[in-house]
């Protein structure tokens, strides 16, 4: 290219408005295919503009399943009718838990929410318990209806989750706060409904007051979904015909996910403007399917993994192709630790390890089965990773916190796993299996 020429003063040929494509930044006018669980949501909040106290719900589905697009929409018609009938509402969120490691920042940031913005409180200098306090205060001053909405609320730590999940929602009944006129409803999102197993049976009774889940779209389904936002996204008659039945099926296939559906024909798009075309084709989208699980992978690490819960990541990816071994979870933390000394990480206890590893099993990345060892063994778990270890492990090495991570012969054990053959990495035959260390760090 000519020095002289500047790249960017090409037209795109291809996209009109991508904004659309960004679902989780996008709310759409048209929810589509959500009729049932719409009807099951108005029900659970019609309790609300007729005058009674709001019920607690609990919506939970896979990713991608219209959760929160339908929670927001709910939302936005819920105050309208509110409005009209002159009932008190206060609706606040959704809140994003998974940004908020402790119970001090999330408490804080509802706070805030509530707060004007020269009365702030700071994100340091007072206990749990007095933010809390100035929750129950702030709700209290409001009066009438307030409904907190919390989304991805198995990422709440656990000191806070009995705060939120049962004294939170019956804090008008609680003697020791300061509501007595407010009326507090609570809706969590969730992706993965074994969070809720997992809770105290008080705080599920609570949480499951009202429940709602979402299912996964078919292949038909995903087409009119992904041919609305596609109207929006691409310019005219740039998209070949079979382009999003195509884009539907791979994304029908995989998980049901109308936000991968999205990347697909995103990247698809991408793809067609790199060579020039003014068309997306068939060719673009098989391209951009193969590459879209890399892509997805790396946004958990960037966006949604702490440093920790990423080497827990990759540990269990690595043993899970390590030949002479089971992802046990003795083994599995055994090469965290030398995972972390290798990038100069903190080490966490094991006890710790063991919520990281049953953290990624709840965001959906992994999943165990309890083994029993015998009397003298007791119980261990097998873990497996749902991704393809390729995948995980592309997707680390260009993550900018954990590519430095990966043991320098990490694609010679995953070509033979691969393979379904011993890797040429053995380690001497008189060392017991248990001892060999086959990976090699730098």
């Amino acid at each position: 290219m000519d020095h002289d020429e500047n790249p960017f003063q090409n037209e795109d040929k291809i996209f009109a408005w991508k904004q659309p494509l960004k679902k989780d930044s996008y709310e759409p006018d048209q929810i589509m295919h959500r009729e049932e669980e719409i009807k099951l949501y108005t029900n659970s909040l019609q309790d609300i503009v007729e005058g009674h106290e709001p019920n607690n719900v609990f919506v939970y589905g896979p990713t991608g399943v219209g959760k929160t697009a339908v929670t927001k929409w709910m939302r936005e018609k819920l105050q309208v009718e509110a409005k009209r009938r002159s009932v008190p509402l206060h609706v606040v969120g959704p809140i994003n838990c998974r940004h908020y490691k402790t119970a001090y920042r999330l408490v804080t940031t509802i706070v805030n929410e509530l707060r004007p913005a020269d009365d702030q409180v700071a994100e340091s200098g007072h206990s749990t318990d007095r933010v809390f306090n100035f929750l129950y205060e702030e709700i209290e001053s409001l009066g009438g209806n307030v409904l907190l909405i919390l989304d991805e609320i198995d990422n709440i730590p656990p000191d806070a989750r009995n705060d939120f999940l049962y004294d939170l929602p019956r804090a008008e009944a609680n003697e020791d706060t300061p509501i007595s006129e407010a009326k507090i409803g609570l809706i969590g999102i969730s992706n993965n409904l074994k969070f809720v197993d997992a809770l105290e049976p008080k705080v599920k009774s609570t949480l499951g007051e009202r429940e709602i889940e979402f299912g996964p779209y078919n292949a038909s389904q995903l087409g009119d979904i992904l041919s609305y936002y596609a109207d929006l996204a691409f310019k005219d008659s740039v998209l070949d015909t079979d382009v999003i039945p195509l884009a539907a099926a791979f994304a029908a296939q995989e998980r049901g996910d109308v936000r991968q559906g999205l990347r697909i024909l995103e990247k698809s798009g991408e793809y067609a403007r790199m060579e020039g075309s003014s068309v997306v084709n068939e060719d673009h989208v098989r391209e951009a399917t193969e590459n879209i699980e890399t892509d997805e992978i790396l946004d958990y690490f960037d966006d949604k993994l702490s440093i920790q819960q990423g080497l827990a990541y990759i540990s269990t990816t690595l043993m899970v192709i390590e030949p002479q071994k089971e992802a046990r979870t003795k083994h599995v933390y055994n090469l965290y630790t030398k995972l972390a000394a290798s990038v100069n990480a903190d080490q966490v206890s094991e006890r710790k390890f063991y919520e990281f590893l049953d953290q990624l099993c709840m965001l959906g990345l992994a999943r165990s089965t309890e083994r029993n060892l015998g009397r003298k063994g007791g119980r261990t778990y097998i873990y497996e990773v749902t991704d393809a270890p390729e995948d995980i492990i592309n997707a680390c090495k260009q993550d900018s916190r954990l590519g430095g991570v990966l043991p320098s012969n990490v694609y010679d054990i995953l070509e033979h796993y691969q393979k379904g053959q011993a890797t040429s990495y053995q380690a001497p035959d008189e060392l017991e299996a248990e001892q060999r260390d086959l990976f090699r760090f730098a």
